[in-house]
């Protein structure tokens, strides 16, 4: 039986959905199914909703109108994209555990068994928030796998992975006998064992279905837009044709005044005949991260901190003195200490500038200035090891966002880190990066990732950085953008070092070399 003729295993029936009181639509009115042993990639445009349908089929959220019908009450699990920040102190074994409503006496060897299954060999006493982003990301796919669910539900699950997880995943998915649902911005990995797509559709809010590999579905989407566009081309064209002869006739008596009315029904059907164009993406402008001079060193690292074959944490070697134009990219497997590193000497460089920034508070405060205040030794315990130099400004991409305040708002988010912008400054970059006048009133934890990414880059547009440490740059953006921030990046003139495991974007990057951190160790 081919894919395609599969038992229904999902169904959504004429199911509407939307937020802001019916401001918001996501779906009106919207039939698709979901075929056993099938696996099936949502197809989505930035805002569309394609987290909203996974929290539907999971029943965190109801429809307001149609059914949701599960076949059989078929399980479900979900392999989301982040592990939960308070849950990050919980053990393995206690990450496990919240994944089932009662105790299961045999936990201890269905861990064993499921790490093995991602090739994760750990202890289970092991605290969460001492593993990379991608040994979180095995976790939250093996918490998924370890309750054996009918239906998988895959969020994203290429971020943060190295190119060896990457195929390891690649092949348990091919091979996997139950219905995959996925959620993700790599092309190149979707189209690999993809059997059919499911297309949110903006304009209509409805969700188009296909059976074929991930790439045709991307070109047949883009022939329908093409095709729609020449329709309304053709029917905008018969329009104004007829607008000015009914103009004419319309001054005419007789024979002429009745054709003038008849034209007017024809402008009436071209103009029903219109169809609602499928909006694509809304894309940024291509934009340029601003700078300010400055002609001393910009980072000098002795050492780096990695994690070798048995999970401990040794300095090694690392003679390194970053400059104007220097730009590297650290690369080795999930683990050893990547993201360690870029955390590292951002912790460095904020605890020199809390000491300033008191010192500073002092100087400044009048009623002291009869006190002799001698300048502080802002000596960091691991300076020796690595710096980032005085007054250099830092453009940081934190792959899980912890650079940002959450609690803040998006518009002060903006006006903490810009260089002397003014208020049209802000609201002409927020713009520019899709920062809504409503986004820029809200808390940056009631953002999407999405919207994160964009809120990042915004700042570094205001921050005029000398240095850039990028994490993960890509995660969270579909592959419409990645040319776009690659551009931007090869136009930055100021030193950066950036993690990325996105092969396509990071051979776009030019003049950068490569630090192998795989080879320190041996």
């Amino acid at each position: 039986m081919s894919s395609n003729q599969n038992p229904i295993i999902l169904r959504f029936d004429n199911v509407s959905f939307a937020y802001n009181d019916g401001k918001h639509p996501i779906l009106i009115d919207s039939d698709f199914s979901i075929r056993q042993n099938t696996k099936i990639t949502i197809m989505w445009q930035n805002w569309s909703g394609k987290t909203t349908i996974f929290k539907m089929i999971t029943w965190e959220l109801k429809p307001q109108s149609g059914k949701i019908n599960i076949v059989n009450w078929n399980t479900i699990a979900v392999a989301r994209q982040v592990i939960p920040r308070d849950q990050l102190h919980l053990t393995i074994k206690e990450f496990f555990e919240t994944a089932f409503d009662e105790k299961d006496y045999q936990l201890d060897k269905k861990i064993t068994e499921v790490l093995k299954v991602v090739n994760f060999n750990v202890p289970i006493d092991k605290q969460i928030k001492d593993f990379s982003g991608g040994q979180q990301a095995r976790l939250l796919f093996a918490y998924a796998l370890i309750q054996d669910p009918d239906i998988l539900l895959l969020d994203e699950p290429t971020n943060n992975l190295d190119e060896e997880w990457i195929n390891d995943l690649l092949t348990f998915l091919i091979s996997y006998d139950k219905t995959v649902v996925v959620i993700s911005h790599d092309s190149d990995f979707l189209n690999i064992f993809t059997d059919g797509v499911l297309y949110l559709n903006k304009a209509s809010y409805q969700v188009e279905q296909y059976w074929w590999d991930y790439y045709d579905v991307v070109e047949q989407i883009a022939a329908q837009i093409e095709k729609e566009q020449m329709q309304n081309a053709r029917a905008e064209k018969k329009i104004i044709d007829a607008k000015e002869k009914i103009n004419f006739f319309s001054n005419k008596w007789g024979k002429m005044r009745k054709l003038a009315s008849k034209m007017r029904d024809e402008v009436q059907e071209a103009e029903e005949n219109k169809v609602e164009l499928r909006k694509d993406d809304k894309t940024i402008p291509q934009f340029k991260i601003p700078f300010e001079n400055y002609v001393w060193p910009i980072v000098t690292i002795n050492k780096v901190w990695l994690m070798n074959s048995n999970h401990e944490v040794i300095n090694y070697k690392l003679p390194l003195v970053m400059k104007k134009n220097n730009r590297y990219i650290l690369i080795g497997p999930n683990g050893i200490g990547k993201s360690t590193l870029l955390k590292r000497l951002m912790m460095i460089h904020q605890y020199k500038e809390n000491i300033m920034r008191k010192y500073k508070a002092i100087i400044e405060d009048k009623t002291k200035s009869d006190i002799i205040i001698k300048e502080p030794d802002t000596m960091h315990p691991e300076e020796d090891i690595a710096m980032i130099h005085n007054k250099v400004r830092v453009g940081y991409y934190s792959q899980d966002f912890n650079s940002l305040d959450m609690w803040m708002l998006v518009r002060d988010s903006l006006y903490d880190i810009a260089q002397e912008a003014t208020d049209q400054n802000i609201y002409k970059v927020a713009s520019q990066f899709l920062l809504t006048w409503n986004l820029l009133k809200s808390n940056i934890w009631t953002l999407s990732e999405w919207q994160k990414w964009l809120l990042c880059y915004a700042r570094f547009v205001l921050q005029k950085p000398h240095l850039l440490i990028l994490d993960e740059p890509t995660n969270h953006i579909n592959f419409r953008h990645l040319p776009i921030i690659a551009k931007s990046l090869n136009t930055y003139e100021w030193a950066m070092i950036i993690v990325c495991h996105d092969k396509w974007f990071v051979d776009q990057l030019e003049n950068i070399e490569t630090i192998d951190l795989w080879k320190l160790i041996k």
